[in-house]
């Protein structure tokens, strides 16, 4: 029996798909779905001549860090940074991209004063376990799980990245890990990040594991080395 059979049955895992199950039980249909009367009467309002013109609202109203990502990627690396100064609040993800793309255009004006901020951040062990899932290969991984380990990472986080490593038996080790420090989560993070047949996510640890894996692919979008090397300037400053 391979390791992910085995994995399966740690999981739970049975043949059917229980997402598929509870997806097919709760979507209503289209035989049993109300018409809704305000849906009508804002049809009818569409088609309406005499109605006041729409409000235009500001470019950055309503963009988020998903927006500066797709320009970065685009090829606009000064859109990116307009739209992360736009949306920063001083603090969290949004500020630790700013400033990384602070330190990549070479900006020190932009960059200086965001560096305690990002220090902040870099106190927690969270920032260092994300830019370590996100590189995924363990060699380059390992400063940022040693700085996340002595900022006191919980051992679940700990696995969780050490299972998102490019090399297979560093993964299985961890996943291995992860599944006895915290097992709601393994299933949902063999279901979500490792694909495994099967798996399904749990509820519980659903939440978590969003929270975290937002972080860590925007990182990985960005450029996990960079955030890296800004995480280490910040500490440094």
């Amino acid at each position: 029996m391979g390791f992910f059979d085995k994995a399966k049955r740690l999981f739970g895992i049975t043949a059917s798909s229980d997402d598929e199950a509870e997806a097919a039980a709760g979507a209503p249909s289209a035989e049993t779905t109300p018409a809704d009367p305000r849906a009508e009467r804002l049809a009818r309002a569409r088609g309406r001549k005499d109605r006041p013109p729409l409000v235009e609202m500001p470019p950055e109203q309503g963009q988020t860090v998903e927006d500066a990502l797709a320009a970065r990627e685009a090829g606009d690396a000064k859109e990116a940074r307009a739209i992360l100064a736009a949306i920063d609040k001083g603090g969290g993800l949004r500020t630790v991209l700013r400033a990384a793309a602070a330190l990549e255009a070479g900006d020190e004006d932009e960059l200086e004063p965001l560096l305690p901020l990002c220090a902040a951040e870099a106190a927690g062990w969270k920032p260092w376990l994300q830019v370590a899932s996100a590189l995924g290969d363990p060699t380059q991984a390992a400063p940022y799980l040693a700085q996340a380990t002595a900022a006191q990472a919980p051992a679940w986080a700990v696995a969780w990245a050490r299972a998102m490593s490019t090399d297979e038996a560093a993964r299985r080790e961890g996943l291995v890990e992860l599944l006895f420090t915290d097992a709601p989560l393994a299933r949902t993070v063999a279901a979500r990040d490792l694909g495994v047949a099967g798996a399904v996510t749990d509820p519980e640890a659903t939440p978590r594991w969003a929270a975290f894996a937002h972080g860590r692919d925007a990182i990985r979008r960005f450029g996990a080395g960079k955030v890296g090397e800004l995480l280490a300037r910040a500490v440094r400053s």
